[in-house]
């Protein structure tokens, strides 16, 4: 079983379907609670609900719920995100033809990846400080800090059976496959981010822009993975609101 959370407007009523926002966690060993979560409840006060799945490979749920998701970058954590989408059409609680996917780090890259595997599913797609191309963040942590680090024991951990198979870790990147996207893209990212590099999402748009796909990329100067500096939060917010408004819209 699989758990999620489904945050709706305040004013919505049974049988309204809000557009909906898909917002798979980062980490992705971490998992979404039933508490306040600012992007969250930004989104459901512009009119949207929020759907946040806790796919195999969250954290909270056991150690075998956790080891689920090793290797499965691409594969059984997306498809968790795309069966709680379709039983939410199928339960009548959302409109096909109004949700976007919106995450951060992991998320990013949960959102991106969704746009390939299911490009028709949505109708916007944003990734914040997500991460891209697979086989480029490892080799960039082999470089930084080196094949016997904690950082690319991580990363190979997480990826299990692709390992460092570059054949295979391009097949389950977005980077590679960008045309297969449909949806346009909303990219975001700390020009200092430490954890996953902005080349990510900068490498990404160059894809997108070369695929003929539409796209867009704001940077925060001084920002890390979290962006925590409350101006470009702000900002953050408003890129995503603005973004959303546009493909789907709100209230």
């Amino acid at each position: 079983p699989i758990t999620g959370y489904l945050t709706r407007p305040a004013d919505a009523k049974p049988g309204d379907k809000p557009p909906l926002i898909v917002m798979p966690h980062g980490g992705p060993e971490a998992r979404d609670y039933l508490n306040f979560d600012f992007d969250v409840q930004m989104l459901t006060a512009y009119g949207y609900q929020v759907f946040q799945p806790n796919f195999r490979g969250s954290s909270g749920f056991g150690a075998e719920f956790t080891e689920a998701g090793r290797g499965e970058w691409g594969g059984a954590m997306q498809h968790d995100v795309t069966d709680g989408v379709e039983l939410l059409i199928r339960a009548g609680w959302a409109d096909p033809d109004r949700i976007c996917i919106v995450g951060w780090s992991y998320g990013g890259y949960s959102a991106l990846m969704s746009s390939v595997l299911n490009p028709e599913m949505y109708q916007c797609t944003a990734s914040i400080a997500g991460v891209s191309d697979l086989y480029r963040m490892l080799s960039d942590v082999s470089l930084d800090r080196g094949d016997d680090s904690q950082a690319y024991r991580y990363w190979t951990d997480q990826y299990g059976r692709a390992g460092v198979d570059r054949d295979v870790l391009e097949l389950i990147s977005p980077y590679y496959r960008a045309d297969e996207i449909q949806a346009p893209v909303l990219l975001l990212h700390g020009d200092d981010d430490m954890i996953v590099p902005p080349t990510q999402s900068r490498r990404m748009e160059d894809a997108l822009d070369d695929a003929g796909r539409q796209v867009r990329i704001r940077t925060f100067s001084g920002q890390n993975h979290s962006i925590m500096d409350e101006e470009s939060r702000v900002e953050v917010l408003r890129e995503v609101i603005s973004f959303v408004d546009q493909h789907i819209g709100g209230e």
